[in-house]
């Protein structure tokens, strides 16, 4: 059957795989590799890359694994979308991104005013259950739209559950994730609670999987809260954040307290604030060390120590900065983490080799930058840095001037400390 399938990121490249390799004919469409789409290589075994949207309407069926509920309505109804492409009669799409229940009604009544019908199948389970097609889907649409996605769905899914008409498979899903942040939560307080009593971690979380708290994911997590830094990102804080969100928005509209998960997305914002987003999920154990660190007495034993590294951190934070405004940028390299995140105040991210790239270019010209730091928090080899960043530059030709609180993630590395991530938030105008 000829599939086309857009969003090729964590979760859909291994599901568009799954899906080739089950006999199925697959055009796929990426934003990012849009422009790319002659470069097949860039594509998963067996797909083919297309350069537009409307590449796909000549598939009967289409499925959707995007980010966010904005850029699926804009792939379904947008100006430029499925509806606006001239698909089949009959065409039938479904959205497996999680983006909520509302959203999904909304998309599939605008869509059946254009003879385009609409299901939801979010899925659950991470990247690797992904790639072995070990993933659970929940169907949101009638018994005959079920019935017709179903075996296209058991190509890339172990199970596929029917729970009701279109949206009630986001509902489902949203349902799922919020006891699935709460369980992460619990795991990373209970591992806090053993490192606080001295026990061995990696002795305490094989008595927690084989206890009666042991669901599969504290097991197949171990990995991820144990040895964080040498396992790839499963799911990150900023995806389990965002369902969370969703969750919350549902309870809502519901008017639904649920004080649990309320709990849980502080301390993802708290992740996300000390630079974590795009770690996996499991650092939210890192973000409430972080946080009980700054509550506890520090050791007089280690004082000298940590006013030391307090004291290093505040001068490189000034290196830093006094090596973008002088055009240093191999000495701002010196001092940045080889997997730097740099966040900018309209919200791109740049990797350390983007950020360069782009300064050695003259996108950015920073003429002047302030950075007051209100305070420089140690926690054994991570230091955070709270503080200001006013500065005058140009930024894409545009002169600019920034005035924002900003946070700063250090990291010792190989006896060094690196900058590991920047997240600036706008300060609003009076």
């Amino acid at each position: 059957m000829l599939i086309g399938f857009a969003g090729l990121g964590r979760m859909g490249r291994p599901m568009a795989r799954n899906l080739a390799r089950a006999g199925h004919e697959v055009l796929a469409y990426d934003p990012v590799l849009a422009a790319s789409a002659d470069d097949q290589g860039l594509a998963p075994d067996g797909v083919r890359l297309v350069r537009s949207v409307a590449d796909l309407a000549a598939a009967p069926m289409t499925i959707s694994m995007l980010p966010d509920g904005a850029t699926t309505r804009e792939l379904v109804t947008g100006r430029d979308g499925l509806c606006a492409a001239g698909v089949q009669d009959g065409h039938l799409h479904v959205i497996m991104g999680t983006v909520g229940p509302t959203l999904v009604r909304e998309v599939a009544a605008a869509a059946a005013e254009r003879g385009v019908q609409v299901v939801d199948a979010p899925v659950s389970g991470s990247v690797s259950l992904a790639d072995a097609a070990q993933i659970t889907t929940m169907v949101g649409g009638t018994e005959e739209q079920f019935a017709r996605v179903g075996p296209v769905l058991a190509a890339m899914t172990k199970m596929q559950y029917h729970t009701g008409p279109v949206g009630s498979g986001s509902t489902a899903k949203l349902a799922v994730n919020a006891v699935l942040a709460a369980l992460n939560q619990g795991v990373a307080e209970g591992m806090l609670l053993a490192e606080a009593g001295g026990l061995d971690t990696a002795v305490f979380y094989e008595v927690l999987s084989t206890s009666a708290a042991g669901a599969p994911y504290v097991g197949y997590k171990s990995d991820a809260f144990l040895s964080p830094a040498e396992t790839a990102v499963s799911a990150p804080v900023s995806l389990i954040h965002k369902d969370v969100s969703l969750a919350l928005d549902l309870a809502a509209e519901q008017r639904l307290t649920l004080p649990g998960s309320e709990a849980v997305v502080g301390v993802l914002d708290q992740a996300t604030a000390a630079g974590l987003g795009e770690e996996d999920m499991a650092q939210v154990l890192a973000a409430l060390r972080l946080l009980n660190a700054s509550e506890r007495p520090s050791n007089p034993e280690g004082t000298n120590a940590m006013n030391d590294d307090v004291e290093q951190i505040r001068e490189l934070e000034d290196r830093r900065y006094d090596a973008i405004v002088a055009g240093d940028f191999d000495g701002f390299a010196k001092l940045a983490h080889p997997d730097l995140a740099y966040t900018h105040s309209t919200g791109d991210t740049d990797t350390l080799e983007s950020y360069l790239e782009k300064c050695r270019a003259g996108f950015y010209d920073y003429h002047r930058i302030d950075h007051p730091v209100d305070r420089i928090t140690v926690v054994g080899d991570t230091a955070i840095v709270v503080g200001e960043m006013n500065a005058d530059l140009t930024a894409g030709g545009v002169q600019k001037t920034l005035a924002n609180r900003c946070l700063a993630v250090w990291v010792r590395s190989g006896g060094d400390w690196k900058l590991l991530g920047y997240q600036p938030t706008v300060v609003p105008r009076s």
